[in-house]
């Protein structure tokens, strides 16, 4: 391979998108071919040995800039890089993508948008190559008729995301964790519902949630489910009122905690004291960082059987989490083709199931941490997405 690639994302470690763009730059670095970034990296949300490999990425991109600069809104072709493109939902492009061309183009995506019409087609046939992060994406875009497309998943770091041991935090209770930020595709209203139900059997239940994020209205469409007509308020410090939204259905005092923001030095210790996970999404463009991340760290996964989570799943006869596996069509066609509805009563019995058989527990979750260790890192998911983007 005789050209670099060129990143059109910011680096960070707080979302997926910058996990991805910080472990494809330290493998790049690794294999003495460092991307050049054309987007300013968030130097101070890496882990200090990450950001002391990739520092000298943002002396470069400053220097780039800076060249750049005079050229304005014109067009700049970088004959001697591949450009990868961070696309959202309909194959929109960021700013850099439109100032930056190189001598091929490819588009990065995870979509939930399913929308196939003339402009996002046009959209999505102008790059050279398409890398998605899961199989629901791949044959999304193959039905259509794409034969440019690359797979590579997502993954965790071990040396963050690995079982620890419990630290005796919540006593003897029963913990159940769920994590994403809420909004109606992640499903934490049906969460809210199975656990209200589950803790009624089980009062030492409690629910543990890291359902914040930087963008809190994008919860306001969780009220589009037929389980929660209203959606959680946003407090006067910008954060969900989680715990006063899980008490308006019903869950009583002391039963639900509001993690807030979870730091990535702060995840496995946290999940280290959970007995099961939820995530009942309705659709995953890619995988599920956090329910890859429990996995990682041995917790018992329940798992809506749909869309990007299907890559996680495992064999039919021994999975490696607990699948909901009555999942109900919610739309037909249009632009959210695959999305599903999981049951709350197979969640609850999930729950009871953990609850009762911990050391079937112990065992599955067992087979869910090889898998996520050994097939899902960040260093497998760099290599395979360089190798994708270099066909």
């Amino acid at each position: 391979m005789t050209r670099r690639f060129a990143l059109t994302w910011p680096l960070s470690e707080i979302h997926g998108w910058g996990l991805v763009g910080v472990h494809t730059a330290l493998y790049l670095t690794a294999q003495g071919m460092p991307p050049l970034l054309l987007d300013a990296p968030m130097m101070d949300s890496l882990r200090p040995e990450n950001r002391a490999v990739l520092q000298g990425l943002e002396d470069q991109h400053r220097a780039y800039m800076a060249m750049a600069a005079p050229y304005g809104g014109s067009i700049i072709v970088i004959p001697d890089a591949d450009v990868l493109h961070a696309l959202g939902n309909g194959f929109i492009a960021g700013e850099p993508s439109h100032r930056f061309r190189g001598h091929r183009n490819i588009g990065v995506i995870a979509f939930e948008d399913t929308r196939f019409d003339a402009a996002v087609l046009e959209r999505a046939r102008a790059f050279d190559r398409i890398i998605v992060h899961s199989s629901y994406n791949r044959d999304l875009l193959v039905e259509q008729g794409f034969t440019n497309v690359g797979l590579a998943f997502q993954g965790i770091d071990p040396t963050e995301i690995r079982p620890l041991p419990p630290t005796g935090r919540y006593g003897d209770r029963f913990v159940v964790f769920s994590g994403g930020k809420l909004e109606f595709r992640k499903g934490q209203d049906i969460v809210l519902m199975a656990f209200r139900a589950f803790q009624q059997r089980h009062p030492d239940a409690l629910l543990v949630t890291a359902w914040q994020s930087p963008w809190p209205e994008i919860a306001q469409n969780i009220a589009q489910s037929h389980l929660t007509a209203t959606a959680p308020d946003i407090g006067a410090n910008g954060r969900l009122q989680v715990v006063e939204w899980g008490a308006r259905y019903g869950l009583p005092p002391g039963s639900m905690i509001d993690l807030g923001v979870v730091g990535r030095g702060e995840l496995a210790s946290i999940l280290s004291d959970c007995h099961a996970a939820v995530f009942p999404n309705r659709c995953e463009g890619a995988t599920n960082l956090v329910a890859m991340e429990a996995m990682g760290c041995g917790v018992p996964v329940v798992l809506s059987a749909n869309t990007g989570h299907l890559d996680l799943i495992g064999p039919a006869d021994d999975p490696h989490c607990w699948p909901l596996m009555k999942q109900t069509q919610l739309f037909h066609g249009g632009d959210r083709k695959g999305w599903k509805e999981s049951s709350v009563s197979e969640i609850i019995a999930h729950l009871e199931a953990l609850y009762s058989d911990r050391e079937e527990a112990k065992r599955r979750a067992g087979r869910a941490v090889a898998f996520i260790q050994g097939e899902r890192t960040w260093s497998a998911f760099a290599k395979s997405f360089v190798e994708a983007c270099s066909v």
